[in-house]
Order: structure tokens, then sequence, then C-alpha cells
């Protein structure tokens, strides 16, 4: 064979060794990229049926971080916050901490779910609390949004506050002060009832609500001006009964007068015409949404009690039921969707998503049954879970997992719970019998915190470390303001 023969030969098994080795190379990739895709969508391969079964990612965070994780009794690898790929199926997922309250749940994890155990609080297993500054007495206390501020009210007939700041969690500042005399009405040179209604949004507003006889009265007061003090009753020369501020704008606040709902513009000194007519009540959410329970006329000499919603200066009539029909009605948003939540004493809790979006098809999300009428109902602060209790036992809708949870408060022993507050996005806390407890969404983990006087707010710091809270001495009768160590240091 002459030795171009044997040159074009070489090249040419040179070039099908190149192309095989490329084919493989690219089989390789395909098939490890396949597996890798297969891993992450948590198919594993199951030794008793010898084929691939998907399981789910469980994502574990907790306040303080560093926990370790145990599942069906099985130690864990990891620590919080990180993740573990799991079998689909019901698990119990434990996490402990060394100084801290032993945290368990159980879970059902879908095929190809994505689960989140992020809200986990661990408490201490010993909490210590400390008084700060004694009142003689406490009338009502309230929290700013942005959990920076606290307003304490000591008397409801005296027109003083003291705004506490607890950026410096261990050495709160305090400022006393009296709104002017010039922004209220007194009767026979007396003061009615002050109560303290709401902050804005930017947590920089309050609204202070002034009852004296038959007078009402309603004060705009701004947290670092409280001299300068804007009595919107006398602004705008109407008799207002109640009053919201309009999400982030502290100018803008909605009142309920004479059954009509206005606007009143503190920037331009209006009042709007009447927005809905025949108001029960309202609530405001964000910017420009109300909902609210409102008399309307029905069909001739027939009365009716409608739940509508009014949003960008236009009013959606929802439901209608007969006059006299006690409704208890809530609305938030979750997920880029609006829900309202209906609740009329009939054993169940309605919940309709992007309510009147179409008026013509106004469609029911989910119908909860529930075994007796609520004393209260609610959303939770982020809008994800609806929330309907009465005095013993709590019903919960998570609306991202589409689950329904039924608690009954048995750790409360027996005792009147009343309606609990959100202390974050997950939890609750209720001072009820003088014992200050947090718990879960679901009525799980709850935690004996402190002891407290009943009936006025609690704080929990901007950094999640400290809890604030008004504790009461037996003895003297006088009140203080405490500070609970949520987080080992």
């Amino acid at each position: 064979m002459s030795p171009i023969s044997l040159r074009l030969k070489s090249k040419r098994a040179q070039l099908a060794l190149r192309f095989f080795t490329y084919g493989v190379m690219t089989l390789a990739t395909v098939v490890l990229t396949t597996l890798a895709i297969f891993y992450a969508m948590g198919f594993r391969f199951n030794n008793e049926t010898n084929q691939f079964d998907q399981g789910g990612l469980i994502q574990f965070r907790s306040t303080p971080p560093g926990a370790n994780v145990l599942v069906d009794g099985k130690q864990q690898t990891i620590k919080t916050p990180d993740r573990l790929n799991l079998a689909a199926g019901t698990h119990d997922v434990t996490m402990r901490l060394n100084g801290y309250r032993e945290w368990k749940r159980t879970v059902s994890l879908a095929p190809g779910q994505l689960l989140w155990l992020n809200y986990t609080r661990l408490i201490p297993e010993s909490i210590t609390t400390t008084p700060l500054r004694t009142f003689p007495s406490v009338a009502k206390v309230m929290t700013s949004p942005d959990h920076r501020w606290m307003l304490v009210q000591q008397k409801q007939d005296v027109p003083a506050f003291t705004l506490v700041d607890v950026n410096d969690e261990k050495n709160p500042a305090y400022t006393d002060f009296t709104l002017p005399e010039t922004a209220i009405r007194k009767a026979d040179n007396k003061y009615g009832q002050f109560t303290i209604v709401e902050w804005d949004l930017s947590s920089r507003f309050i609204l202070i609500h002034h009852q004296n006889g038959t007078v009402n009265e309603w004060l705009r007061i701004e947290r670092s001006k409280p001299q300068e003090a804007i009595n919107l009753s006398q602004v705008f020369g109407l008799d207002i009964g109640e009053a919201h501020f309009a999400g982030s704008n502290p100018n803008l606040v909605y009142a309920k007068t004479n059954d009509v709902l206005r606007r009143l513009d503190l920037g331009a000194n209006s009042a709007s015409a009447a927005l809905v007519n025949g108001l029960v009540t309202f609530s405001v959410y964000g910017d420009d949404t109300i909902s609210f329970v409102a008399h309307r006329q029905g069909a001739p000499n027939e009365k009716q009690e409608v739940i509508g919603l009014f949003r960008q200066d236009k009013e959606t009539v929802i439901q209608a039921y007969p006059a006299g029909t006690s409704l208890k009605v809530a609305y938030s948003e979750y997920d880029h969707h609006g829900y309202l939540t209906i609740h009329k004493n009939d054993g169940a809790i309605q919940v309709l998503r992007d309510p009147g979006a179409n008026t013509k098809d106004t469609s029911q999300f989910v119908s909860i049954t529930v075994s007796q009428p609520l004393s209260w109902l609610m959303f939770s602060n982020n809008g994800r879970m609806v929330v309907g209790g009465t005095d013993t036992s709590m019903t919960t809708y998570d609306i991202e997992l589409d689950k329904t949870f039924q608690a009954s408060l048995g750790f409360m022993g027996g005792a009147n719970l009343g309606k609990p507050q959100w202390l974050d996005d997950y939890s609750l806390w209720t001072d009820t019998g003088g014992r200050l407890r947090i718990f879960e969404y679901d009525g799980l983990n709850d935690r004996e915190i402190t002891t407290v006087g009943a009936g006025y707010g609690v704080n929990l710091s901007q950094s999640g470390k400290t809890l604030f809270s008004i504790g009461k001495n037996a003895i003297t009768n006088t009140y203080f303001l405490q500070a609970s160590k949520l987080v080992l240091e």
C-alpha cells in the first residue's frame, strides 16, 4: 500500500475517532444535564420499587439561625438556613438549638413542591424580662407599622402621651407631650375621652379621637411636631364618626360622616362629595381600596345589607343580604390578587378572589366550614392567611397552600381568648389572663413569654430580638414598659 493511501486511512480514522469522541461527550453532557435536572426536580431512585420517584424540596430557616434539623426523628447534616430534598408525603420536622425550646411541625410535601419553612421563631427556654420605665397608669398603647415607635396614653381623659423610640432596644428614648388646648374643644371646661386610633403607614402621623359628650373630634398628630396637631372636625366642619388614613398619603383621610363615606384632603383643605351612601362600617387597604358594609334599598319595601368595594373612585357592590344580617368582612391582597372574605354567621367563611374584577361573574374562591359563628375575622399582615375564631377556637385558611387548619386553643385553659393580634406574618399573640403567649397561624408551637397587664399591646422590635410589652405591679398597681429578650446573647 502506498504512503498516500496510508495517510488517507490515518486521517479518516482520526476524523472518525474525533466524531465518536464528540458524540460520546455530547451524549454524556445530555445525560448528565438530564440527570441534574431530574435531581433538582426531586427525582430519586427508590430501591423498594426499583423506579424513580419525585420528591420535593424544603427550605429551612429559623430565627435565630444555626438550628439543627431532624426529619422523621433522624438528625440531618444541615443547619438553618439550608434545604433538603425529601420524598413526597408527610414528614415530622423538628428544629433544635441549644438554649431554645424545641420547634415541631408535621408537613405534607407534594411531588415537585418547594415548601418554605422560613418562619420558625425559636424561643429561649428561659426568657429574661427587664422593666424599663414606670407609668402611674396606662390607658392604651399603639405600635407604629415600622415597629420603632410606641405611643403610650396614660389616662383616657387627659390629652397627654409618651412617645417611646425603641430603636436602641436596650435604652429606649422617651418624649412626653400634651396636645395643644387650641386644637381641642372642652365641654363644661372638661375634656372627654381620648383614644389612639391608628398610625399612618409611614409611621410618622397618628389619628386620635376625642369624644366629649355628643361632640366627636378627630386629630391628626405628627410624631415629631405634636404641638401642630390638626383638628379634622374643625377644619372640615363635619361630624366625623369614623376615620382612617389613606395608605401612604397622610394628607388623605377617609371618613364616615352621617352614614356617608368621604375623602378628606388636608393638603387642599377639601372634602369630597359622598363616595358611598348608607355606610355602616368600612376599612382601608393601601392607598385607595375600601371594603364596606352599607344599608341599601333592594326591591320595593325590601332593605338590604350590601358588601362592596370602593376603588379608583368607583363603587362596586359584591354581595347583598337581607337587612339585619350580621356580617364580618375583611379585605387584603396576596400574590397580585385581591381577596374579600365574608362571614355571616351561617357556619362558613366565604373567600372571593379578585372581587369586582368582573361584576357579572364574581366567583367564589373557596368556602371554609366552621363549627360555630365567628367572633372575629381577619387577614395576616402579608395577606396570605385568612383567620377567624371564637373565644376558644381558630380556623385558618392558607391561600398559598390551599389548606385549612382547625385549632382548639386548649393552651388557654378554657379562658376566653378574645381576638388575638399578629406579631409578624405567621405568628399571633394574646395576653388573656395577664400572660403573654405567642403561637403560629394554625395554633401550633404556643409559647408563654411573660406576665403582662392585659389589653395594652406588644411590639416586636425591628431586629426581632426584643419583645416590648406593658407589665403591671400587682402590689403598687402601677405599670411599666418591659423588654423580653427573644434571642440569647
